[in-house]
């Protein structure tokens, strides 16, 4: 029905709730932190109409992106457009498909809303797609969000060999963030081989 609204946010709610005026019309919109704390003149907001009980909700976002992972994680059983929202609002996009692809539900588990069993059925339900996702995301073109896709990638290809080779997810991760913090630069071939190296010491 919509795609986007462009307008004047007149007002703001604690519940990440603001008011976008569009042609004198103000629409309701539950938002993410980006738009909610959108200081252009005109702001423009990506939206979702999700019927309710009792009443339809717009839930909009900064980026387009943003929207599509939004559908992502609401197809996840047991979690609703709201506490979706609110999941979106605690960590930024790369952080939650980052925890998605490499089992990281101590992350996960941080995330308002999200118990043990809801972060596992994240990662059951999402995993698969979050490759494919992780891919085509755009996502703002700054150096930093460039550098953390990158090292998603990276991590991805490197934790995906290492698990071919039997190496335990947990150990694999803990492995990878430790050598990935302390240099840069690493190719795929590199970063498995020092993380060979590394579970030798560790026996």
């Amino acid at each position: 029905m919509y795609n986007y609204l462009k307008g004047i946010i007149t007002a703001k709610a604690e519940d990440n709730r603001i008011v976008l005026e569009v042609n004198n019309v103000g629409y309701e919109i539950y938002s993410d932190n980006e738009l909610y704390n959108c200081e252009d003149e005109n702001c423009k907001a990506y939206v979702v109409l999700v019927p309710g009980e009792d009443e339809f909700r717009l839930y909009g976002f900064k980026t387009e992106e943003k929207r599509k992972l939004f559908n992502l994680l609401r197809s996840v059983s047991g979690l609703g457009s709201k506490s979706v929202i609110k999941i979106l609002s605690s960590a930024e996009s790369v952080e939650i498909i980052e925890a998605i692809s490499f089992n990281d539900t101590a992350f996960l588990k941080s995330l308002p809303g999200v118990g043990k069993k809801t972060a596992e059925r994240l990662v059951l339900e999402l995993k698969s797609k979050m490759k494919e996702f992780s891919e085509n995301l755009k996502i703002e073109e700054t150096k930093e969000n460039e550098d953390k896709i990158k090292n998603i990638k990276l991590f991805q290809e490197a934790f995906e060999g290492l698990e071919a080779l039997g190496y335990s997810s947990g150990r694999s991760r803990q492995v990878l963030r430790e050598l990935m913090g302390k240099k840069e630069d690493y190719t795929v071939q590199q970063l498995i081989k020092d993380a060979l190296k590394k579970f030798l010491e560790m026996n």
